[in-house]
């Protein structure tokens, strides 16, 4: 849950950025056309009128009435500088009477307004020449329109508006907006949580649902096992036994008789007999020992190393003297003991195995079974888990309801070492 609402949160606020960022530059450039089409109306109402070639020829009439009107209808607290050039980079007219009759190079844009009568708007370059009396303003909006006079002597007419005001009307703009986009991605993010948690319990009850069933499972498999494994013992193995010892007495009884071939081939099939019945009593120990509650824990984890000596492996086991425990923690004990092995057998390609099991100083009952085979790295183990080998898993969910620890140590050539604690009341 931290994860997704992070995740969320992260989405929200990126999300968030960019939508302002595109909206901020959106408003600015809607703004910047608002001004200059205002501008360029204010210009064409209340100029246009006095641009005449008297006034491209410096009549001092034709300056005053411009004048007049300019400082009447357009200077303000937004409008600061109005100036009017001719083709040849001329100011003929300006608020600023110094800037009259001063040359200045227009810039590309500035001369295609000029001959096509088109408008446009800019942030100034207070640092060019012709803006040396603009400089003290902070931030200025350059607008100019090509107009012509009634002879059609074409004419750029520039307004230098304060920035102020287009970062109010951008403000303007963005204010019932933002906070309403933002406001609803968070309310959708704050809408996710409470569904998101409610996802996140029905999987892990899923999960753990899932676990109970694997557990009855196991539990279901073990008692079959043990029944399975009691049946071969009691009967099985136990008519085994009588027939190979009957059949060692025959082959004596034929070989009195002469009949030496005859005697091998008898005491041949005894030899084997009794291998069978080794194999059985190996097998029935791997199922499921008969002596965990009959004998006690320590003779049942001796008998779980039997088969690996049968194969070859040196086994070695330790034990000190145990408390009486609960069945339940026998079990666990034992079952723990029972997976390590089986994955020393499946999985290690050991060739020692110790298995040690004892309590120090009235501390907890520790089980230890550590192999030199060849080691798993953590990503192995999340594999085979999601691949369903939920043995240990399993254990480590029963070792932690009865508040046992069970440790898997282990590193690619080194072995493995797993460690069960269970606290002794």
């Amino acid at each position: 849950m931290v994860q997704f609402a992070a995740g969320g949160l992260a989405a929200v606020l990126v999300i968030s950025l960019a939508v302002v960022l595109v909206l901020r530059s959106y408003a600015r450039d809607q703004a910047v056309r608002n001004a200059r089409d205002i501008a360029v109306a204010e210009a064409r109402a209340g100029v246009v009128p006095y641009l005449t070639d008297a006034l491209v020829q410096g009549d001092p009439t034709a300056l005053t009435n411009l004048d007049s009107t300019v400082r009447g209808r357009l200077l303000n607290d937004r409008v600061v500088r109005i100036k009017v050039w001719d083709a040849t980079g001329r100011i003929v007219y300006s608020d600023e009477s110094r800037l009259i009759n001063t040359r200045f190079p227009l810039a590309d844009e500035e001369l295609t307004a000029l001959r096509t009568g088109t408008s446009h708007a800019e942030v100034s370059d207070l640092s060019r020449p012709e803006n040396t009396f603009e400089r003290f303003q902070k931030k200025l909006l350059e607008v100019y329109v090509g107009e012509r006079t009634p002879r059609g002597t074409p004419l750029l007419f520039e307004a230098y508006l304060r920035y102020q005001s287009v970062a109010s009307e951008q403000s303007r703009v963005l204010a019932p907006v933002v906070p309403a986009l933002v406001g609803g991605l968070i309310l959708l993010f704050l809408v996710q949580i409470p569904l998101g948690w409610s996802m996140a319990l029905r999987t892990q009850e899923g999960q753990r649902e899932r676990e109970r069933l694997l557990e009855r499972a196991i539990q279901a498999g073990e008692h079959e096992r043990h029944r399975i494994a009691a049946d071969l013992h009691d009967a099985v193995v136990q008519n085994l036994a009588g027939t190979a010892f009957a059949l060692a007495g025959a082959a004596d009884r034929v070989e009195k008789h002469g009949l030496q071939s005859e005697a091998a081939t008898v005491r041949l099939a005894a030899a084997q007999l009794r291998q069978g019945v080794r194999d059985l009593r190996t097998l029935i120990v791997t199922m499921a020992s008969p002596r965990l509650h009959q004998e006690g824990l320590s003779a049942a984890l001796r008998d779980l190393l039997s088969p690996l000596v049968a194969q070859g492996m040196h086994a070695d086991f330790r034990d000190t003297e145990l408390p009486i425990l609960p069945e339940e923690t026998e079990r666990l004990i034992f079952r723990t003991a029972q997976e390590a092995v089986r994955n020393v057998v499946t999985h290690a390609g050991a060739t020692n195995v110790a298995l040690q099991v004892g309590r120090d100083d009235g501390g907890p009952v520790v089980l230890t079974v550590h192999d030199d085979g060849r080691g798993f790295q953590p990503a192995e183990a999340r594999r085979r888990r999601q691949e369903g080998h939920l043995g240990m898993a399993l254990l480590g969910e029963l070792a932690s309801d009865v508040g046992a620890e069970l440790i898997i140590d282990s590193e690619p050539g080194q072995g493995t070492t797993v460690r069960l604690e269970v606290p002794v009341s």
